[in-house]
């Protein structure tokens, strides 16, 4: 007879039924708003380059602080470097979204915008507390398209109106593990599957109502695996013998180089009646290495500080053998701080309310008319407890992307993010032991 290695309290069918709900509900949401991207208002002009413009977000948390979470453990999930999973105490489930505003100017003409996102959702098992392992799957954000943009022209005497828009981008499908090793590291691993659509337009709009206006469509399927690995070490304090040094941690992750397959479609219109749908061709899309490192240290049980750096080698990004001239080399860095004035259930409400800030500055993989487009950004937030396990985090991050000069457009970007994380009575809880 063989005997039950995991134990799990008991809870009722309509418990079930509730978390089953639940689910489903979050599952028709991703589907109906995350792979869905055509009716937006435009985002960013720079997203009609390369993959679009990429997520480097591993949680509202993380974004708070403007870090990746590198080496940030905590009750949460982070869906870049699975190492930092080990101290996830509960079964949580974590959705979340976005608004943003994004204002775009050349110096001389200004638009607005603003849209919503569902970016996506996690849910983490732990299967054994005291060993760190913990399960996890979910699907993120990996880059969006987002770009309605137009301007005049005259050729031969006749004046136009050319447009050019873009919507769609990716998303991963994550599936991974994490474990503590050697006692003093945490070891993650992670599978994920890129998959998506990038659609293109461009029109063309004479005045003379005489002349046949053009209209061009292009679709992109992409789709590929990469995988994710991470480590984590937090024996300095024993190290060092030094107990100040406790939560002290040092982390690092690394992300495959990979290939994504490429079926690119287009319609053409031939005449005011006829359009024409052809295969453009199959391909490849080489994806390089990235790797990010980072440190974080928790003072007093209060006041947690974290620093990560990001990079990512796109001089190896092949686009059908090719590599784009706009394409270059990317990089991340950021500071961030969260403070919680008290861990105990009893305390006041505001005293287990968690305050974060950070700040960081991102070098993008574009380079455009000889200059590199770069982004600040200043974030802010707050993490509402509900009960144990279960919160609301709340943050509000301003970015300012490119300039107004040679050319180029500077985006200013203000964006409200919430998720939900629920954990506690919602799931079943496995013991410590097995």
């Amino acid at each position: 007879m063989i005997k039950k290695k995991i134990n799990f309290k008991m809870i009722n069918s309509s418990a079930y039924r509730s978390i089953f709900r639940i689910i489903a509900l979050i599952l028709f949401l991703s589907g109906s708003f995350t792979f869905s991207q055509t009716d937006k208002n435009g985002g960013s002009i720079y997203s009609l380059f390369g993959l679009g413009e990429l997520s480097y977000s591993s949680g509202n948390r993380t974004d708070a602080m403007g870090i990746m979470g590198v080496a940030l453990y905590g009750d949460y999930t982070n869906s870049n470097n699975p190492a930092a999973w080990t101290r996830i105490p509960t079964t949580i489930f974590t959705s979340k979204f976005n608004l943003e505003n994004i204002k775009s100017s050349d110096g001389v003409n200004t638009s607005k915008r603003t849209y919503g996102n569902f970016e996506g959702f996690d849910l983490s098992i732990p299967l054994n507390k005291g060993n760190g392992w913990i399960f996890n799957l979910g699907i993120n954000n990996y880059s969006n398209v987002n770009y309605d943009t137009k301007f005049t022209g005259s050729a031969d005497g006749e004046t136009y109106t050319q447009t050019y828009s873009g919507n769609g981008g990716l998303y991963k499908f994550n599936l991974g593990f994490s474990y503590i090793i050697f006692r003093n590291f945490s070891f993650g691993a992670q599978f994920n599957y890129a998959f998506g659509n990038i659609n293109k337009s461009v029109n063309i709009d004479f005045d003379n109502g005489q002349l046949f206006d053009t209209k061009n469509v292009s679709s992109n399927t992409i789709s590929g695996f990469y995988f994710n690995t991470g480590l984590i070490f937090h024996g300095f304090g024993k190290l060092l013998k030094n107990k100040k040094l406790d939560n002290l941690t040092l982390g690092a992750f690394v992300s495959t180089p990979t290939e994504f397959n490429s079926d690119f479609t287009g319609k053409f219109n031939q005449s005011t009646t006829q359009t024409d749908s052809v295969k453009i061709s199959e391909g490849k899309l080489k994806i390089p290495i990235a790797f990010g490192v980072g440190i974080s240290n928790t003072f007093n049980n209060k006041l947690t500080v974290a620093a990560d750096v990001f990079y990512q080698k796109w001089d190896d990004y092949k686009y059908y053998g090719t590599h784009p001239e706009e394409i270059k080399n990317s990089m991340k860095m950021g500071l961030g701080f969260e403070y919680t004035p008290s861990r105990k259930l009893e305390s006041a409400y505001w005293s287990r309310v968690s305050y974060r800030l950070g700040g960081s500055y991102t070098a993008d993989y574009l380079k455009l008319n000889g200059e590199n487009i770069n982004t600040l950004s200043l974030s802010a937030g707050l993490s509402l407890p509900i009960g144990s396990y279960n919160s609301v985090d709340l943050y509000a991050k301003y970015n300012i992307k490119g300039k107004q000069t040679n050319g180029l457009i500077k985006d200013e970007v203000f964006r409200f993010g919430a998720s939900v994380k629920i954990g506690e009575l919602w799931f079943l809880k496995p013991s410590d032991e097995f």
